[in-house]
C-alpha cells in the first residue's frame, strides 16, 4: 500500500485541515499528494408516521438551497456517534428519536478526504422543539414517503448523505415489509 514519504500541514481551519506532501506508491514511484482531513459527521433520516422530515438550508459552497436529512459535524474527540446524531436531529428538527437504527457508514470522497459520515434512521419521534445553532438557517420540510421515492427516482436530491440515507430508509422499510408477509 502507498505511504507518505513527507507530509506537512498547509492549511488548518475550523472545519478542515489540508495536508500536502509526497506519497510513495507500491511501484516505488514518488508522487505529490494532497489530503483533506475532516472530523466527519452523522446524519439522521427521521420518519414521522409515513413522512420523512427533511431540512432545507442554504449551502454557500454550491450556492444553492438544498433539501437534506438532518446532519452535523463530529466534534474533536466525540466518539458517541449515536449521541451526536440524537443532538443534531433535535437541534435541526425539534424531534427526539425513541429509536435510532444505524443504516450506513461511508467515506464522502476517499480519493482525497478523510470525511466519514454515519447515517441513522430515526423512529418513534417525539416533538420537543427545535434549537438550531445561530448560524443555521433551516426550514423543516415534511414529505410523504411516496413523494420521497418519486423525488429520488427523478434525481431531485443533490446531497450524497441525503441520497444514501433515503435509499437506506427505503431498503429498511422494504425489509420490514417483507419480514411481515
Amino acid at each position: 500500500m502507498a505511504h507518505w514519504s513527507e507530509k506537512r500541514t498547509v492549511y488548518e481551519g475550523s472545519i478542515l485541515t489540508v495536508k500536502s506532501g509526497r506519497v510513495v506508491l507500491d511501484s516505488g514511484e514518488s508522487v505529490a499528494f494532497d489530503i483533506v482531513e475532516h472530523a466527519g459527521g452523522v446524519a439522521v433520516v427521521p420518519l414521522l408516521g409515513d413522512d420523512v422530515l427533511l431540512v432545507r438550508q442554504p449551502r454557500l459552497a454550491v450556492e444553492q438551497d438544498l433539501l437534506e436529512i438532518p446532519a452535523g459535524k463530529r466534534e474533536a474527540g466525540d466518539d458517541d456517534l449515536e449521541g451526536r446524531a440524537r443532538a443534531e436531529l433535535e437541534e435541526e428538527t425539534g424531534y427526539r428519536a425513541g429509536r435510532l437504527v444505524r443504516a450506513a457508514d461511508f467515506f464522502v470522497s476517499p480519493g482525497f478526504s478523510t470525511e466519514r459520515i454515519v447515517v441513522y434512521l430515526g423512529f418513534d419521534l417525539t416533538h420537543v422543539g427545535a434549537h438550531p445553532e445561530p448560524t443555521e438557517e433551516i426550514d423543516l420540510v415534511r414529505l410523504p414517503l411516496a413523494e420521497v421515492r418519486r423525488m429520488l427516482a427523478e434525481g431531485h436530491f443533490r446531497d450524497s448523505k441525503t441520497i444514501i440515507g433515503l435509499y437506506a430508509l427505503l431498503a429498511h422499510l422494504d425489509r420490514e415489509h417483507l419480514s411481515h408477509e
